[in-house]
Parts: structure tokens; sequence; C-alpha cells
């Protein structure tokens, strides 16, 4: 008995409160119509003014001359085209025979592997070049 009491009570001060809730007033919900009906508006004039632009300048471009009018102009940049696709590939087969050699030549041994060889030779070269200066 106690919960139904309760739930009454419950119900009875939800049904107050929302009766004393104001009511949305009308000015907002049509104030509301209004812009979007504007923006409606807007976005159909902003379209038909970028159509309106197409179509002007597609009239502007229908005497110009195509960049290749003629059926030899056609071949002569298709073949021009194909040249350079020819000569790309020959470059690419000449880098692949370079990365050959240079994967082939990996394993071998260096002429100077050690600092104490280096030094060596750059000694023996500085000297020889002074004896042929003859500045000493």
């Amino acid at each position: 008995m106690n919960k139904l009491i309760i739930a009454l009570v419950a119900g009875t001060f939800a049904a107050v409160a929302a009766a004393q809730a104001p009511a949305p007033s009308k000015s907002a919900e049509k104030q509301k119509e209004v812009e979007a009906a504007t923006k409606a508006g807007t976005d159909s004039t902003a379209t038909m003014a970028r159509e309106q632009k197409g179509v002007q300048d597609a009239k502007a471009a229908k005497g110009t001359q195509k960049a290749l009018p003629t059926k030899a102009d056609k071949q002569a940049a298709t073949a021009s085209a194909t040249k350079a696709g020819t000569d790309a590939t020959a470059t690419m087969a000449a880098e692949q025979k370079g990365v050959e050699a240079a994967k082939a030549a990996k394993g071998t041994p260096k002429a100077l592997p050690t600092k104490a060889d280096k030094q060596k030779a750059v000694a023996g070269t500085t000297t020889e070049a002074v004896k042929k200066d003859g500045s000493q």
C-alpha cells in the first residue's frame, strides 16, 4: 500500500511540474521556419549562379581550336609519348644492370681495409708528391 501511495504522489508531482513549464513561443518557431526557408533559397540561388557561369564558360570555349586538331598531330603526340616511355624503360634497364653489378661486387674485400693501411697510402702519396715537387 505504501508503494501505491508513493507512486500516486510522484505522479501528481510530475503532472504539476509539467503543467507549470512554459509553452514554447510561437515566434521562436516561426523564426526557425523563416531561417530554414531563407537558407534553402540562398543555397538554390548560389547553385543556379554557378550553373549559369558554367554555361557561359562552355559557350565562350565553343569556338576555340582543339589542341590536336588533325590525325597527324595526334599521331605525332602519341609517338613522342611512346618514345619517352621507351627511353624511361632503357634507363631503368641500365639502372638494373648497375644494381646487379653492385650486388656482385658486394662481397669483395676492400683495397685498404684498415685505418693504418689508409694512413700509409696517404703518407706514401704525400712523400712522392714532395719528391716530384722538389720543394724539400
